[in-house]
């Protein structure tokens, strides 16, 4: 069910389990980014469904102490939705009405410790601004004239149905890497970080992902049984479990004791206090936004707002 609201470019609506409209399995390669900052988790799957050309899957870490309110309209001109960080009033992850998605993890540094204070501008207040533009090529100019050393470390991520980009902060300059069609991996130093226990097990976790899509371990959806195609076809709910058991897994890669190292974080005072899935349909050309208010192992996801890109 999808209610669309009169005069409106969006609509709202609890995710109640039943089937959503289709996801096309394409033949393009799975691009999947792991970001690792503050022990965030951030999956794109780029061009990888050719009915959801944009797929995020992410888990969000950070202390308790930290307040924030769940996804809600950011701008109306353009229409903004994502989280709120109620403390700087910027955001980590949200979408806009051009069909531009933007989410930024923490690199970690010294200062990423609770009760420390932190100087610069907000990390999330550099996201909300990319958010306010139309499309990629102008959230590179906004970087371009950005100061490095004005933000703590961070990964960015921006992207649309046709371009993804991330950029990280070094020295003065704000570099921005197109990604290319494939597998990358991201370290939580720079986009060049190597592989590491978390990185290299998360990348297995979400592959596993891809593939019992593209294999069709999945329960197809009725219009398969009903029309017995031979084209694979899934609803969002039955891709929202698989994803969940992803970002639900507390699992510690190799030999570390760092409950931070799981993908599903908990310790007495920093977690995983929130997880968000994002599905854009080029068939609707729409943004379907799934948000669970807590850790994933612990809460359901809802659906919030449906974003109609222009």
């Amino acid at each position: 069910m999808n209610l669309k609201l009169k005069n409106s470019r969006f609509a709202s609506i609890k995710f109640t389990g039943s089937a959503q409209l289709n996801s096309l399995v394409s033949h393009h390669v799975a691009v999947f980014l792991f970001l690792k900052g503050t022990m965030c988790t951030l999956a794109l799957y780029f061009q990888e469904f050719e009915s959801y050309p944009l797929t995020i899957v992410a888990n969000r870490d950070e202390f308790f102490s930290r307040p924030s309110a769940s996804p809600q309209v950011l701008a109306d001109n353009p229409l903004v939705f994502g989280g709120k960080d109620l403390l700087a009033g910027g955001t980590w992850l949200g979408v806009n009405e051009h069909g531009l998605l933007v989410g930024i993890v923490n690199r970690r540094s010294g200062a990423e410790k609770e009760g420390v204070g932190v100087k610069g501008r907000s990390r999330g207040l550099l996201c909300l601004d990319l958010l306010k533009v139309k499309d990629p090529l102008r959230a590179i100019e906004i970087l371009r004239r950005e100061k490095a050393s004005d933000y703590q470390p961070f990964n960015l991520l921006f992207a649309n149905s046709k371009e993804a980009y991330v950029a990280y902060n070094a020295g003065e300059r704000v570099e921005c890497v197109r990604l290319k069609k494939g597998v990358l991996v991201l370290g939580n130093d720079s986009i060049y970080s190597g592989s590491s226990g978390k990185v290299d097990f998360a990348n297995n976790l979400f592959e596993d992902a891809r593939r019992q899509i593209a294999e069709g371990v999945m329960d197809p959806s009725f219009f398969k049984r009903l029309f017995k195609r031979g084209i694979q076809i899934w609803d969002q709910p039955s891709l929202l479990r698989l994803f969940k058991g992803v970002l639900s897994n507390h699992r510690l890669a190799g030999s570390s004791r760092d409950p931070r190292e799981a993908i599903c974080v908990h310790t007495s005072s920093y977690g995983t206090v929130s997880s968000t899935v994002i599905f854009y349909s080029g068939n609707e050309k729409r943004f379907h936004y799934y948000h669970a208010s807590g850790s994933p192992c612990r809460s359901e996801y809802e659906r919030f707002f449906s974003v109609e890109v222009l």
